[in-house]
């Protein structure tokens, strides 16, 4: 149980105490953008790969067993994330991977129900099954990534407004970090023409996919 506590810990001190404080600044400064980027990456794909490990040779410390009645709930939520995945690839947002500057982007398809899509998505994944997983393992794991998609935007949010000033308020004041926020307070409007509904049915298929192979590829049924 040490090693997956110290690997969660690192997959969420690089994210919050390295790349989410000030502290990334003062490294960019000595290393420069593009080997902090590329070291971040590849500290995280280290993380990643421990905490699998971790995981899969962790002991079985019981807190509230398999959830059985809560597996329908984690099914809608594992629906929901891949849709807000895989809506979200496509999407000119300044928050993804390959962002664009927020003085840039106008709020579109997803993005106008939420600046946070892919986030948003892994939380809903790890929070799926951490309700339904109830073990010390599970709940280190599946919580870490729960945490850091439902609370991680949170943090992005501080940051790329110390970054951008008021090109990153223009931005934000056209979308949410929760869904719909933005859309309700008469900030944005649904536009339904927007979404990529491709996007969106290749994400559901996925997750028929995985639903139908689940047991197979991770040892765990999820019926």
């Amino acid at each position: 149980m040490q090693s997956l506590i110290a690997a969660t810990a690192l997959f969420l001190g690089m994210h919050w105490i390295v790349s989410g404080s000030p502290l990334r600044d003062l490294i960019v400064a000595r290393t420069g953008e593009g080997p902090f980027k590329a070291g971040f990456a590849l500290i995280i794909t280290a993380s990643l790969v421990w905490m699998g490990w971790a995981y899969a040779h962790a002991p079985y410390l019981e807190t509230w067993g398999t959830a059985g009645a809560l597996k329908p709930l984690s099914w809608v939520l594992m629906a929901l994330a891949f849709v807000l995945f895989a809506a979200s690839v496509t999407d000119k947002n300044p928050t993804t991977l390959g962002r664009v500057p927020p003085d840039q982007v106008q709020a579109r398809g997803m993005v106008r129900v939420t600046r946070h899509a892919g986030l948003l998505g892994l939380g809903l994944w790890g929070l799926s099954h951490f309700l339904v997983n109830g073990d010390w393992a599970s709940h280190l794991l599946f919580g870490s990534f729960a945490f850091q998609g439902l609370i991680g935007p949170l943090n992005l949010d501080r940051k790329y407004r110390r970054r951008y000033g008021a090109a990153w308020e223009a931005f934000a004041r056209q979308t949410s970090y929760l869904p719909f926020v933005a859309i309700a307070q008469g900030r944005n409007r649904l536009a339904l023409g927007e979404i990529n509904w491709i996007a969106v049915a290749v994400g559901l298929g996925l997750y028929a996919l995985t639903l139908r192979y689940h047991a197979a590829w991770f040892g765990a049924s999820p019926w």
